[in-house]
């Protein structure tokens, strides 16, 4: 049963007009959905989901390597006919959505996500909640599409996958010591990895988060020009490039193929520098036919990290100095 909040009085005029058009648009898709249904708390054994407050604000906790907890948990491991339970815990209402969320970069890139049908909670309020019983196995994520920074992931198991619900090294290993910690060759910087979700399978969109600190000083990197490798089987899959922000920065894949696979991060200015890390890529037991578009999250932005840098600093310095300008010429009667 989903519960729709009605109380939308502290939303602003346009705010709730928004919100009544989005809302007509997700109800019409709930229904007839084969893979999931929409029950009561007492068919089936529940899993608790928060959406905390404040999750409407698209904050990442880069200190820790890993995206805020707007669903919390961010991932879940059930049975399948398991039924869980989101409960909205912020002040604004939000959706639980089937598909590709704008990523942790969305702000930038004004990327919206991409809903795939399967499920749809529609809107639904401050201190409501939505169930839904997970049918079939697989691995689903999900995001909230008024908020598309939010995201979550869902693996329902048929006890008949060996799908590890934790990170493994490229020899399935599973890694202790997650996120990893590696130097460059030159070992003149040191690389954090750690990816999400941690399981990875194919047509899964992966967010990996990497941490840079220069070495031997231990201090963050800031606004270090890097290149973004995935290989299987010696093969380059894809590369992008990015810059790092305050020591920080992500960029996401999602797999068409499985087996042994290697991240590697190397230097925009120097490929001998690079360090690399090894996973494993796993089949993913549903919708293995449909495969994601492979973009990386800086690729969306109209702007390259390094250019919206610069072009903060330049409002930072510029406009002081301009505005110092007026006063002075206002001062002296010129304008």
């Amino acid at each position: 049963m989903i519960e729709i909040d009605d109380n939308m009085k502290t939303c602003d005029h346009f705010g709730v007009i928004l919100l009544v058009f989005v809302s007509i648009g997700f109800l019409l898709n709930v229904s007839n959905v084969p893979f999931f249904s929409y029950g009561q708390e007492q068919q089936s054994r529940d899993r608790d989901i928060t959406i905390p407050k404040g999750s409407a604000n698209p904050e990442v906790d880069v200190t820790n390597l890993s995206p805020r907890q707007w669903y919390d948990p961010r991932e879940i491991s059930i049975n399948v006919n398991d039924t869980i339970k989101w409960t909205n815990n912020d002040t604004e209402p939000h959706t639980v959505t089937s598909g590709v969320g704008g990523g942790l970069n969305s702000l930038l890139s004004n990327s919206q996500g991409k809903p795939n049908g399967l499920f749809d909670s529609g809107l639904f309020g401050p201190g409501k909640s939505i169930l839904m019983k997970f049918n079939q196995s697989g691995t689903f994520s999900y995001f909230c599409t008024v908020h598309p920074w939010m995201e979550g992931v869902v693996h329902v198991s048929n006890n008949n996958t060996n799908i590890p619900s934790y990170p493994v090294d490229e020899s399935e290993i599973k890694i202790d010591d997650f996120p990893i910690y590696n130097f460059t060759d030159d070992r003149k910087v040191e690389v954090g990895l750690s990816w999400s979700p941690s399981s990875i399978v194919t047509n899964q969109p992966i967010h990996f988060i990497m941490e840079f600190f220069k070495f031997p000083e231990n201090t963050k990197l800031h606004l270090w020009p890097y290149n973004f490798v995935v290989l299987q089987n010696n093969t380059e899959l894809f590369r992008t490039t990015g810059i790092s922000q305050v020591g920080s920065s992500a960029q996401t894949f999602a797999f068409n193929s499985t087996g042994p696979t290697i991240i590697k991060v190397e230097s925009a200015d120097n490929k001998s520098a690079f360090v690399q890390f090894g996973t494993t890529v796993y089949k993913n037991p549903y919708n293995a036919s449909k495969e994601i578009q492979n973009v990386s999250n800086s690729s969306f932005s109209l702007l390259s990290p390094l250019n919206l840098v610069y072009f903060v600093y330049a409002i930072i310095i510029v406009l002081p100095l301009f505005l110092i300008a007026i006063i002075i010429l206002y001062r002296k009667k010129r304008i």
